[in-house]
């Protein structure tokens, strides 16, 4: 009988399959390693060899069922030599105590370390965060706020102080396709192959300015601070931006925050600056900023 015409062999089979799902779940591992956060790449619609971060997901989560399947097969297919081997072995093993329990205590380790990591192993974890923000090269990268690409388009304006008609008016104007007050942003972003960045680029002259900068050494409350700002767009906007709109001195804001336990390097936007500091909206921090003895949410 010929090579080709041998019998299937289901152990082969469970084999190949365990060893094709372990390669395409390492590498999709890699990529998501390596992958920019989820706010980004949504809203800059990135892409790694033509697939979406979604997608090396999916076959992430796919490749590692396929491996376990085939893998619990390939034991139930080898049941009998699988438990010789351990027998055998744990004669071995009798004689090896110290190396059962130098493995026993690396992988406490390891699980250690994922719940609560600490160097060496968190080094992996804080490279993982430094690559994830190297995809962050200009504030543009940054969604106005989180999920704002699944937004209708009328929502969205509404959100960030666009005029909502003049926005649909003028993506019909530049000819792109799918436009509507509810088509949603990445839809109408993909259906015309851009991103939902480059959507908002095109909008952002439309924006609604800031409400005119308030008399110098105005004091606020909490709920004047968001019945001024909120939705004006404010989170894109520097230290020196926000002091200047609100009419405040530089080194009053500073104070502020110092006072609050917060920091705010210069270039920040105040968004940046409330994701740094923990804080639970950018709405929080420009509260410190602005209300003598406030304590933000975190």
């Amino acid at each position: 009988m010929s090579t080709a015409q041998a019998k299937f062999s289901y152990r082969g089979l469970t084999s190949l399959m365990s060893a094709a799902g372990l390669i395409v779940m390492g590498l999709s591992g890699l990529v998501a390693y390596l992958m920019p956060h989820g706010r980004i790449a949504y809203w800059n619609d990135w892409h790694f060899w033509g697939l979406t971060k979604t997608q090396w997901g999916n076959i992430h989560i796919i490749s590692s069922i396929l491996f376990l399947v085939a893998m619990g097969f390939h034991i139930y297919l080898n049941w009998k030599p699988l438990m010789n081997y351990l027998k055998g072995k744990a004669a071995q093993i009798k004689g090896r105590k110290r190396e059962l329990w130098i493995t026993l205590a690396a992988l406490l380790v390891v699980v250690i370390a994922g719940i609560k990591p600490f160097p060496p192993l968190s080094w992996l974890v804080d490279f993982n965060g430094y690559l994830k923000g190297i995809w962050v090269t200009t504030p543009a990268h940054e969604p106005p706020f989180g999920h704002a690409e699944e937004l209708t388009l009328r929502v969205f304006c509404k959100k960030v102080g666009l005029p909502a008609d003049q926005a649909l008016a003028l993506l019909k104007e530049k000819g792109l396709k799918g436009v509507s007050p509810q088509a949603t942003v990445i839809d109408i972003a993909r259906l015309n192959r851009t991103s939902p960045a480059a959507l908002y680029a095109l909008l952002k002259p439309l924006k609604k300015p800031l409400a005119p900068a308030a008399a110098a050494g105005k004091t606020y409350t909490a709920q004047e601070v968001e019945e001024r700002f909120a939705g004006t767009g404010i989170g894109n906007k520097t230290l020196a931006e926000v002091a200047r709109a609100a009419g405040q001195s530089e080194a009053a804001v500073k104070a502020r925050l110092q006072a609050a336990g917060l920091s705010m390097g210069p270039a920040q936007t105040l968004k940046a600056a409330a994701d740094a500091n923990g804080l639970a909206s950018p709405l929080e921090m420009l509260k410190a900023m602005l209300v003598d003895g406030y304590r933000p949410q975190r």
